[in-house]
């Protein structure tokens, strides 16, 4: 098997590889300024339930590796082989990667692609959850950084009103939500949106950028009542990239069938 030490983790999983079934060697090109976030649910007093929190992640899509028996790739403690974590891929070209390396050794791996509602729901089950590794969408990351040269983890982006602090909201209907988005570019595109009118108003705005890890832990464990109401008015909003990704590949899918398809006719 395969080994190599992962940057940027603390703690007994600071050494890790993986295995499913499946075995890797993640090449330092390839986890080259990736930053992985690490996310396991406690036991206690929710604030948000589960599944309010899973109601909150069903439009965003992740990646995951299953081998030949459909089990998960999984990053494993070196110190501690009972300490495993499903590996979960925020963007496909990521995953692809991965994936090409696996298969590369020999091994039998296809990509699936999940809603991270489906995810959290089987890592909440059961008296213990799952802790899950997040690995971000490297241009994003890169991104937050920018704006939180520290940053860690799965990054969001929020929009505030510079002058006031306040979160400037998404408002549908008679519905009014806190937007959230993987990408940052998307964020522009909504501001852009919202001050078509005022193009002075959409240079006020300040980008925040805060973990994915931070925001599903703070809806399971906060006890503050402003914030709950925050946190319950979160709406997320998946990366356009990722999912022009995942119309692409199904395109090029359904058009490979198609065309089997009438060549077996003929």
């Amino acid at each position: 098997m395969l080994v190599v030490p992962l940057k940027n983790l603390d703690g007994p999983m600071s050494k890790l590889f993986y295995r499913a079934g499946l075995s890797l060697s993640l090449t330092s090109a390839l986890a080259g300024g990736l930053v992985l976030g690490l996310f396991g649910l406690a036991q206690r007093a929710l604030a948000l339930t589960d599944e309010e929190i899973a109601s909150k992640l069903t439009q965003i899509p992740v990646f995951m590796i299953l081998d030949a028996q459909g089990e998960h790739l999984k990053a494993v403690s070196q110190t501690d082989e009972d300490v495993q974590a499903p590996v979960v891929f925020l963007d496909g070209e990521t995953a692809a990667g991965v994936l090409a390396q696996v298969q590369e050794g020999g091994q039998e791996a296809q990509i699936e692609v999940v809603d991270l509602a489906t995810v959290y729901r089987e890592s909440a089950d059961g008296e213990e959850s799952t802790p899950l590794l997040y690995f971000p969408i490297r241009n994003e990351l890169a991104a937050a950084v920018e704006i939180e040269p520290e940053f860690q983890g799965v990054p969001l982006f929020i929009p505030r009103r510079g002058e006031t602090n306040a979160y400037l909201p998404f408002v549908q209907g008679e519905e009014v939500s806190l937007p959230m988005f993987f990408s940052r570019e998307d964020l522009q595109t909504y501001v852009d949106w919202v001050f078509e009118s005022d193009p002075a108003g959409a240079e006020e705005i300040v980008v925040e950028v805060v973990s994915l890890e931070w925001l599903l832990a703070a809806m399971a464990s906060s006890e503050n009542q402003e914030m709950d109401e925050q946190l319950s008015q979160v709406r997320l909003f998946p990366s356009s990239d990722v999912l022009e990704f995942i119309n692409t590949i199904r395109e090029q899918q359904s058009g490979g069938a198609e065309g089997n398809s009438g060549e077996a006719a003929q």
